[in-house]
């Protein structure tokens, strides 16, 4: 791996990293439970949901400006979700917002115009959009795919993980759609299941039953025929042809659960949310640099060397906010040479933000 190394923590402290505005999607108001699950997954050596759980409560945060005010429901515009993750501005008052089960169609001030249904939505996590076709893309996390809709509801393009070289499970399980193909399986001497939607509850299967956990995925800015996703297990990111669902490997190297590949300048931008860093890399998907986060201070004590950046989004030329869950948000300004922790309320986990145009 090459490319200049760049921390953050050896950067002056300065209060005008970023001002704002800023939109949060927070996906649960356990962030301090879910530091101390993340210290044992990582001790029995696999990330992710092991057990059934309820559905969380979520909120979409709207921050006018960032200041030195902590961040919270006092200092925020807050509408309460079902465990959204996912948020996309498709228009000056337009937003799709991923729950968890559904894409819904909001205006700026949380109204929800329309909902988005699919029997393969579970666990939903990121979305994209091209507004050139009206059309979104939405990772389905909770069964391993990627799902395309226009603003009409009607599907344009699916990609199965288990369809496409990602299939067993970590487990050695094949997933299955269709009762033929599980059956074809367990005549071949493979242990297969089939998955069936309507058996399962929102959030799909389970982190660990998945073959790869895409978690994020962005469209390629100039060809739509290519899709880019993050695969959680295998901590990798893959172009994806779209005509064929033919994958390969274009960013590797990275800790498991990377998040947050989208274009940036030029190039790409990819956050190795394990380690506490994200990576700029030029238009091939060469890293050019490693922005490291990890040394900046604010970080609970019992997390010690444990790291969790969900994601660092552009803001402008060299300027940028990353979601930690132990320090807040983290506002970052290469150009000066600076940046700034802005306090969020220690019970909200951020997963996805959004600087509103």
């Amino acid at each position: 791996m090459s490319g200049e190394v760049i921390d953050v923590s050896r950067l002056a402290s300065d209060r005008q990293a970023y001002a704002g505005p800023l939109h949060m999607v927070v996906k649960s108001l356990d962030q301090v439970e879910r530091r101390a699950r993340l210290v044992e997954a990582k001790q029995r050596g696999r990330i992710g949901r092991i057990a059934e759980r309820p559905i969380a409560t979520g909120l979409w945060a709207r921050v006018a400006s960032l200041g030195d005010h902590r961040i919270d429901r006092s200092t925020a515009q807050v509408t309460e979700f079902r465990e959204p993750r996912g948020l996309v501005q498709i228009a000056p008052d337009r937003y799709l917002l991923a729950e968890v089960s559904s894409v819904l169609l909001v205006d700026a001030g949380a109204r929800v115009e329309r909902r988005y249904a699919h029997p393969f939505f579970a666990f939903l996590h990121s979305l994209s959009f091209d507004s050139e076709n009206g059309r979104f893309l939405v990772v389905s996390s909770g069964y391993d795919c990627l799902i395309e809709m226009d603003l009409e509801g009607r599907v344009s393009w699916e990609w199965f993980a288990w369809e496409h070289g990602f299939n067993p499970s970590l487990d050695g399980v094949y997933l299955c759609r269709s009762e033929a193909l599980a059956q074809r399986c367990e005549r071949e001497g493979k242990k297969a299941v089939l998955v069936e939607p309507a058996k399962l509850g929102e959030l799909g299967l389970m982190t660990s039953q998945r073959s790869n956990h895409p978690n994020s995925a962005c469209y390629h800015p100039s060809d739509r025929n290519r899709v880019l996703a993050t695969l959680g297990h295998s901590g990798e990111v893959i172009e994806i042809d779209r005509p064929s669902g033919r994958a390969r490997t274009v960013i590797s190297g990275l800790e498991a659960m990377p998040h947050g590949i989208q274009p940036c300048g030029p190039g790409w931008l990819v956050t190795n949310t394990l380690h506490g860093e994200f990576w700029l890399l030029d238009g091939a998907f060469n890293v050019q640099t490693r922005v490291v986060t990890r040394n900046l201070p604010g970080k609970p004590e019992e997390m010690a060397q444990h790291e969790w950046l969900q994601a660092a989004y552009p803001v402008r030329g060299g300027v940028f906010v990353a979601a930690d869950a132990n320090r807040g948000l983290i506002a970052i300004d290469l150009n000066a040479g600076s940046w700034q922790i802005h306090a969020v309320d220690e019970s909200w986990c951020v997963h996805h933000l959004v600087v509103p145009s």
